[in-house]
């Protein structure tokens, strides 16, 4: 474990607002090992050459040397600039910024093809513009004035390569978006509904999805920030027998990276296929409203705002005041509520409707396609078919209909 330093340079944030991103900076370079043992804090605008002015940086230099300081963070992303002015000044110090350690947590967390791709691309793309500050330093190589150094000949070297590397990422992500959407197509068509589960990274997802699936293959559940990446999906069965397909996805940060964001883009388009959001909150968290508040803006800017949504406030089995009213308190580690939820799940997903067909003979096998689907309220013989009542989705009473008739 490293011993580090946190730089946080405030513009308009309150107090409060403050010791909540310090806590969770902390608590994100914990997972890159780095332990913070002191934050320095100050209230201006950006300098162009260190971000923080030049006696906070003085002040930063003399703390590095006395107490052996091996990295330093910053809660905001540094320039390229700014990277290379601060190396100089704190000599053989990492220098770390909030979205590279973000990006490490990923590199580190990722297994799965997918998972790999989406953070190289994003490490990539962070990088790239970045390199531009390494030019005066490769160039003391050798060069002369108005010549081009070996230095600065590997540097777009290297720049090239990083290009062709993006490009190529960039087309398997697309291929894998294409894939996606021939699942998703094939989930339509089965009429399976999808609940896509979201919330603040740590909430405690993955835990319940283990806690609601049919399979016995469990994914990874860690009390860590980010524990797991990889979209998966298991199969839930509902009071009634039928079965949802729930889906984890990456877990939120507040100010999650754009960069992230872009590169998990064929990902969190699991988000808009599915028929219902389940939001889980960590109703421990001193910081709920805000984690709560986080996530909401990141479906905003996903335009998902309006899609149907169910909030779950999870570990109740750990909470000794009473929880919010606008959603279901539940354990997902203890199962506490969980047939509950499965209720809930089945009203959101299954609301009823009755009507009444008549089905010849020659199109009964439709119906039993759907049996496991649709409830057979009555049913009456006649000499060339059957009258029935029929209640369930309007979607798929709908495809019945479709089907009898042969479209």
């Amino acid at each position: 474990m490293k011993i580090g330093v946190l730089c946080y340079l405030a513009q308009e944030e309150k107090d409060e607002e403050i010791t909540y991103n310090v806590e969770e900076l902390k608590e994100l370079a914990r997972n890159i090992d780095i332990e913070i043992i002191d934050h320095l804090l100050q209230r201006r605008r950006p300098d162009p050459n260190y971000l923080l002015g030049e006696g906070k940086v003085r002040e930063l230099k003399e703390k590095v040397e006395k107490e052996n300081i091996e990295a330093v963070i910053f809660n905001l992303e540094l320039s390229p600039r700014q990277i290379l002015r601060l190396e100089e000044r704190l000599d053989k110090v990492e220098i770390w910024d909030r979205t590279q350690v973000i990006l490490e947590i990923f590199r580190r967390r990722a297994h799965s093809r997918e998972g790999k791709i989406q953070v190289e691309l994003a490490r990539l793309t962070y990088l790239y513009p970045r390199m531009m500050g390494l030019g005066e330093m490769l160039s003391r190589l050798g060069g002369g004035i108005g010549t081009r150094g070996p230095g600065e000949t590997k540097l777009e070297v290297l720049r090239r390569s990083v290009r062709r590397r993006i490009y190529h990422l960039r087309q398997e992500l697309e291929e894998i978006h294409r894939n996606r959407e021939v699942l998703r197509q094939r989930r339509t068509q089965n009429a399976i509904p999808v609940v896509a589960l979201v919330g603040y990274t740590n909430a405690g997802k993955s835990t319940l999805l283990n806690a609601l699936s049919l399979s016995e293959n469990k994914v990874l559940a860690e009390d860590r920030l980010f524990a797991t990446l990889d979209p998966v999906s298991r199969r839930v069965r509902l009071p009634s027998g039928r079965q949802v397909l729930l889906t984890d996805t990456v877990g939120f940060i507040q100010h999650m990276p754009a960069k992230l964001k872009e590169a998990f883009k064929a990902t969190l388009e699991e988000l808009a296929s599915a028929d219902l959001l389940l939001h889980v909150i960590d109703l421990t968290s001193p910081y709920m409203e805000r984690q709560v508040a986080a996530v909401e803006d990141i479906l905003k800017e996903l335009g998902l705002a309006h899609r149907p949504l169910l909030k779950v406030y999870n570990k109740v089995d750990k909470f000794t005041g009473i929880p919010p009213v606008d959603g279901l308190a539940i354990s997902a580690l203890h199962g506490i509520n969980l047939p509950i939820l499965l209720r809930r799940l089945e009203e959101e997903l299954f609301p009823v409707k009755e009507i009444a067909l008549w089905i010849p003979f020659t199109r009964l096998g439709e119906l039993a396609r759907v049996r496991d689907r649709v409830e057979v309220v009555k049913e009456k013989y006649l000499p060339q078919g059957v009258e029935v009542l029929l209640r369930g989705r309007p979607q798929d009473l709908k495809l019945l209909e479709a089907r009898i008739r042969g479209e």
